[in-house]
């Protein structure tokens, strides 16, 4: 897993601002850095869709893209145009952290879309404390890594900010193994989990994991790949 989804994760997390810092160091001119650090994204998009992988979250990133171009261009603002992921995974994290004060944990209502899922098992007390400590962990990461990134951006600059989102792409990959085997541990039985670890699920749907960090990342991760982590 981590040799696939590692590459696409440093692509689609370095990629845009990488691509926006390059063009606009080099020419002074943020509409270039716009122009293509939104192409890349583009690009990106376009190759996963080719691949087969779920459109509905990563029509909402392109979604995203392009607001981000147009604030971009809009403003004239390097900053204004890096600062919207950032703020994003502020909202994002917020998000997570309310699903678990209101009950519905996220991480499991994606898991319905990933595992087979059975109403018992979906009415248990394990179920329901797995999915919230699951969605409790993500949205304090979001909420954490966002606020440092909007605080290196607005105090210390763009480069240094780039820099973070390197350690954005460790953290995500980083969370999405260890909850993929926490909720093996603990739902290994109920959610198809076989004695030799893998996961008894298509290969084409997103993972319910990867997905809490694609409205900041458009990456997606087959089920097949979830097999590898165990």
């Amino acid at each position: 897993m981590v040799r696939s989804v590692g590459p696409r994760l440093l692509r689609d997390i370095l990629g845009p601002p990488l691509f926006f810092y390059g063009g606009w160091k080099s020419t002074g001119n943020v509409f270039v850095g716009v122009a293509l650090g939104t192409a890349f994204s583009v690009l990106a998009y376009a190759y996963e869709r080719r691949q087969g992988r779920p459109g509905m979250i990563t029509r909402v990133v392109l979604a995203f893209v392009l607001l981000q171009a147009i604030v971009g261009i809009v403003t004239n603002s390097a900053t204004a145009y890096l600062v919207q992921p950032a703020a994003l995974g502020v909202a994002n994290g917020l998000f997570w952290l309310g699903s678990v004060a209101v009950g519905r944990p996220l991480a499991g209502i994606f898991a319905r879309e990933v595992f087979p899922v059975d109403e018992e098992t979906r009415a248990s007390g394990e179920y329901h404390a797995v999915f919230r400590y699951v969605s409790l962990l993500f949205g304090i990461f979001f909420v954490v890594i966002a606020a440092v990134q909007l605080g290196v951006l607005l105090t210390v600059g763009i480069g240094a900010f780039v820099a973070t989102r390197v350690l954005d792409a460790i953290g995500i990959l980083v969370m999405v193994v260890y909850c993929v085997r926490y909720i093996g541990q603990h739902l290994g039985v109920q959610l198809g989990f076989s004695a030799d670890g893998s996961v008894s699920i298509d290969r084409h749907g997103s993972s319910a994991l990867a997905g809490a960090g694609e409205l900041q990342h458009p990456v997606d991760v087959s089920r097949a790949e979830i097999e590898a982590v165990r």
